[in-house]
């Protein structure tokens, strides 16, 4: 090592920080540094012994299968659309950028949740960023917390926000037995 290195009791030596170790942080936190160094001291000296490396293990065909695929298949997509879908990741769900953003995020919230009440509606008109309020009324909220409905709204969108083609997302997402009472409360 060097020669101001701290010599312990068993004839190792410690290194210079050693002692500035155990002034700021206390014997405690010395004590757990101290067994660390020894440790690695003590893990450089043995040889390490060899391992084969081991041939990584290939799971059945039906989990090989990528997820937008054995959607793509589900859907009733087949041949070269299946294909096409599980390539560029689009399938049910996925974005479609050829359309008008807001035809394209009702398009995704019909398919996904099948609501009985869908409204959407662009905030954004003064500033030309688009800015979307959803409200949605849909079964499968059903014993879902407010906010995992809006996560999972959320993560629908998130392609939309990523690429920046969403500017801001505000969402309203009920069951329709809170719409009702929602409703109820408004007209009484």
């Amino acid at each position: 090592c060097c020669s101001d290195c701290f010599v312990a009791m068993d004839g190792s030596r410690l290194p210079p920080w050693w002692l500035k170790a155990v002034a700021s942080l206390g014997a405690a936190a010395a004590l757990a540094l101290l067994v660390r160094h020894l440790q690695q001291k003590q893990q450089q000296d043995e040889p390490q012994p060899r391992q084969q490396p081991e041939a990584p293990r290939q799971p059945p065909a039906e989990v090989r299968q990528a997820p937008v695929a054995q959607t793509a298949r589900a859907s009733g997509l087949s041949g070269i659309a299946a294909q096409k879908a599980a390539a560029t990741g689009a399938g049910p769900g996925a974005p479609d950028f050829s359309l008008p953003l807001d035809q394209d995020i009702e398009r995704r919230l019909r398919e996904k949740y099948s609501p009985s009440y869908l409204d959407i509606e662009n905030q954004g008109n003064s500033c030309g960023a688009l800015k979307v309020a959803i409200v949605m009324v849909s079964e499968a909220f059903r014993g879902q917390t407010r906010i995992n409905r809006q996560r999972e709204v959320q993560a629908l969108l998130r392609p939309d926000l990523d690429s920046g083609r969403l500017h801001a997302l505000s969402l309203m997402l009920k069951t329709p037995e809170e719409h009702e009472k929602l409703m109820a409360a408004q007209q009484g």
